[in-house]
């Protein structure tokens, strides 16, 4: 089963696309389109350059609803055929949450279809899976290697367990996990912080809401620690067995035959801006996701590479590629020199994805 998985150079965002071919068959995964660092412009010239007009995009993955993840996803949804979005479920307060992050970064943010409606937003012929919460010290809920859905007959909406293993197509025997931890900390934090100013999130549940109480939201935001993220969906794409691909990536040409001549596990972590530092959840995902671990050759970074959100036990003995996706010109301090020290030192590659064309990463079988 041939795959080119492809990590696009949209800077401070991310933008994450495998391209799976079968018995004649074409299966398209995207994981997220946004950026923040890239005009508008030329984000959209990046994703019309790469698809076709009418394309299909069989399953697009939303990790999580703030503007670096999803910015590309109008134009995405305008150029392409998207038959099916997986997203976390939500509930009035994360989606509040995602809307203040958004219109605090981007004072022009005002369009919250996506957030609220996203049946409306990608049209009604278009399934909407929701992936539903867990807890990280759950022990109940552990993903049965030998119970998978076929993504591609799924043709209505509705909202599954976190940890459903999809299955492209029958047979295929290539799998989708996506995995939606409940992140409560930092909430918690934010909601005390705004009852200290007599402020509830459901006070500021809309634009012009969040707007008209700004200043005292900013003062609320700033004494939480990282980033304000109720959810971040996981997924792992990959095989439960042995299966290696090809590496290249064009910002080291010195290193191009070697690097294409290397090989890695074809199983991929997509993280997001999960919180790999909240209690229990490294520990979660290597017993989830036991079956499938030894087969992941490349894990995406989370967010950008904040330190804050970066936990080393993460690193299977499989990995050898790390994915940084960051804005070169960011004011965050992404990606941090701990996290890529962390990952050198555990023998893998670090793959630094900016906003420069050359920086693209490809995969491929």
């Amino acid at each position: 089963m041939p795959l080119i998985r492809t990590f696009h150079p949209i800077g401070q965002g991310a933008f994450y696309s495998e391209s799976h071919s079968f018995t004649g068959i074409e299966f398209n995964i995207i994981y997220d389109c946004g950026s923040t660092t890239l005009r508008r412009t030329q984000l959209d010239s990046r994703i019309k350059s790469f698809f076709n007009k009418n394309q299909s995009i069989d399953a697009l993955f939303i990790s999580h609803f703030h503007t670096d993840h999803i910015s590309g996803i109008e134009t995405l949804s305008k150029h392409c055929k998207i038959k099916k979005v997986i997203i976390p479920l939500l509930h009035d307060e994360e989606k509040t949450m995602a809307k203040i992050v958004n219109f605090l970064n981007n004072s022009n943010f005002s369009d919250t279809r996506l957030i609220d409606d996203p049946e409306d937003f990608f049209g009604g012929d278009v399934p909407i899976i929701r992936i539903e919460e867990t807890n990280a010290d759950s022990i109940n809920d552990n993903i049965d290697p030998n119970d998978s859905i076929d993504i591609s007959r799924i043709d209505f909406s509705r909202s599954l367990p976190s940890g459903t293993m999809f299955e492209l197509v029958s047979g295929s025997s290539w799998f989708l996990i996506p995995l939606n931890y409940k992140q409560e900390e930092r909430k918690v934090r934010f909601k005390t912080a705004l009852a200290n100013y007599g402020l509830t999130l459901s006070d500021i549940s809309t634009i012009d809401k969040i707007n008209k109480y700004k200043d005292t939201i900013v003062k609320a935001y700033r004494l939480i620690d990282g980033s304000l993220n109720g959810n971040s969906m996981i997924l792992f794409s990959g095989k439960k067995s042995d299966d290696q691909i090809l590496c290249c990536d064009y910002l080291q040409p010195s290193y191009l035959h070697r690097y294409l001549n290397q090989k890695i596990q074809s199983g991929c972590l997509y993280m997001g801006d999960i919180d790999l530092n909240e209690k229990n959840i490294v520990t979660s995902l290597h017993s989830k996701l036991n079956p499938f671990i030894n087969y992941v050759g490349t894990i995406q970074i989370p967010h950008h590479g904040s330190l804050k959100n970066f936990n080393k036990a993460i690193l299977s003995s499989q990995v050898r590629c790390a994915i940084f996706s960051y804005g070169e010109r960011n004011h965050y301090g992404h990606p941090s020199g701990k996290v890529i020290g962390d990952i050198v030192s555990h023998n893998i590659r670090p793959h630094y994805v900016t906003e420069e064309q050359a920086s693209m990463v490809i995969q491929f079988k």
